[in-house]
């Protein structure tokens, strides 16, 4: 079984924000990383809540405000040890785009719906290497030329 730490982008990886930065700071920062979540760790290190891009949007022209006020605190986290369908089950059942991987506590990584997307279209390569997909053009050719011949007829 695939542990989640296969799967997860890794905490050296992560850019993160500080608590005290403003909301614009951590839009000009998803957008220069192309991400959508920042994880908000304190000067210790420790992750004390997140920032989504939708934080972000709800928080509209009130950019000067701290991230503090408009972060998650409370996290739903899956242990590092996890396997890939645990944290794919809690990231359904609680609707999370984001979930933080955890080990005795301390942030080691995320994983996001991107990242199981990934792990869907990885799948349904190998099946249809194994299973190949019918040649759906040729059958709605086939059919746009039945329906010819009937208006034609």
């Amino acid at each position: 079984m695939l542990d989640i730490s296969e799967l997860m982008t890794p905490r050296r990886s992560l850019v993160i924000i500080s608590p005290e930065a403003t909301v614009d700071e951590a839009r000009r920062t998803m957008a220069a990383h192309a991400i959508r979540h920042l994880p908000v760790l304190d000067e210790s290190g420790m992750m004390i809540g997140l920032v989504s891009q939708t934080d972000v949007l709800v928080a509209g022209n009130d950019g000067d405000r701290p991230v503090r006020e408009i972060m998650v605190r409370e996290l739903d986290v899956v242990d590092e040890r996890s396997n890939v369908r645990h944290a794919a089950m809690i990231m359904f059942r609680h609707k999370r785009s984001c979930l933080p991987v955890t080990r005795d506590g301390q942030l080691q990584g995320i994983v996001t719906d991107s990242d199981f997307l990934g792990v869907a279209i990885t799948l349904m390569e190998q099946l249809e290497a194994v299973e190949p997909e019918p040649e759906v053009e040729s059958e709605i050719d086939a059919e746009n030329v039945e329906m010819r011949d009937d208006v034609t007829s």
